[in-house]
């Protein structure tokens, strides 16, 4: 308001100026993310020496000579407005428009097992870490709560029983939003392998008879048998004397040099594609006795 006094006759003329209008801005702009700190700005056209006062769902906070405060997200995402004072004419201005943080949610990573169904000793599977939207994402994979790899592919293979555990991911990049809410637990759990049983008739037995060892799981699949003696690396083949039929191996007219240590093991086509190794047994050749 400023007022003028006439010459010629006594009297005031005072006209009411409209104080002047603050306004709040935001850095950065567009979509705010939770985990982000931003910025806000308190503008007032015309004048200088403000004092800035800021509101919070309309509870007056601190004042500041700066015109900027910092929040976090999530935690102060709410209304914001500001004011300000001075001590000369006017020595105030309008409140601004109230403006509002309204977060955008992370995209959420998720993370996936192939192959799907019961996992087993000795294989290879793999991980693979999807987050929807956005694009140029570094893929950081966890084991327990550690860090096993950060990669830019969405794919890592892991060893089985080894690298059982519980897998989390989450992705990171250089653009905002500059990463994901972080998946929910994958456990990797290892199934055993189904255990063959091993039996041998009759035993002992003496040179010349015929000998017979019986390997079974126990599973409605078709398996086929290796048999081994003494060693892993001496695998039992069909030969004159020795015949593998299904799940038995017959040793016909046997003589000292099969006695020894026998075990077999379970192989078929689909998973799992190989059963533990069985019980071992010792076959006993017993010599006939001398007339």
């Amino acid at each position: 308001m400023f007022c003028t006094l006439s010459v010629y006759w006594i009297y005031f003329v005072c006209v009411s100026t409209a104080l002047p209008r603050a306004s709040v801005r935001i850095s950065p702009q567009g979509l705010l993310y939770s985990g982000e700190t931003v910025t806000l700005q308190c503008d007032i056209t015309d004048y200088t020496d403000w004092t800035y006062y800021w509101s919070r769902n309309n509870q007056t906070g601190s004042s500041t000579h700066g015109k900027t405060i910092n929040i976090s997200l999530p935690d102060q995402a709410d209304q914001y407005q500001c004011w300000g004072t001075r001590e000369d004419q006017p020595q105030k201005s309008q409140l601004s428009r109230a403006l509002s943080i309204q977060l955008t949610a992370l995209p959420t990573a998720s993370v996936s097992v192939s192959p799907l169904g019961l996992l087993y000793s000795g294989e290879t599977v793999t991980l693979q870490c999807v987050i929807p939207d956005y694009t140029d994402w570094m893929y950081h994979c966890y084991i327990n709560n550690q860090e096993l790899s950060s990669q830019t592919s969405e794919t890592i293979t892991i060893s089985l029983p080894d690298q059982a555990g519980q897998y989390k991911c989450q992705g990171k990049r250089t653009t905002r939003p500059q990463w994901s809410n972080i998946s929910s637990t994958l456990s990797i759990i290892v199934t055993a392998l189904p255990e063959p049983t091993l039996s041998v008739e009759p035993n002992p037995v003496f040179p010349g008879e015929t000998v017979t060892l019986t390997c079974s799981v126990e599973s409605d699949s078709i398996w086929s048998y290796q048999w081994y003696k003494d060693r892993t690396d001496n695998v039992v083949s069909q030969s004159v004397r020795h015949t593998i039929t299904g799940d038995t191996l017959t040793i016909s007219r046997v003589t000292e040099s099969d006695q020894g240590l026998y075990w077999c093991q379970g192989e078929r086509r689909s998973r799992p594609t190989s059963s533990q190794q069985s019980n071992v047994i010792t076959l006993t050749v017993t010599a006939l006795p001398v007339a």
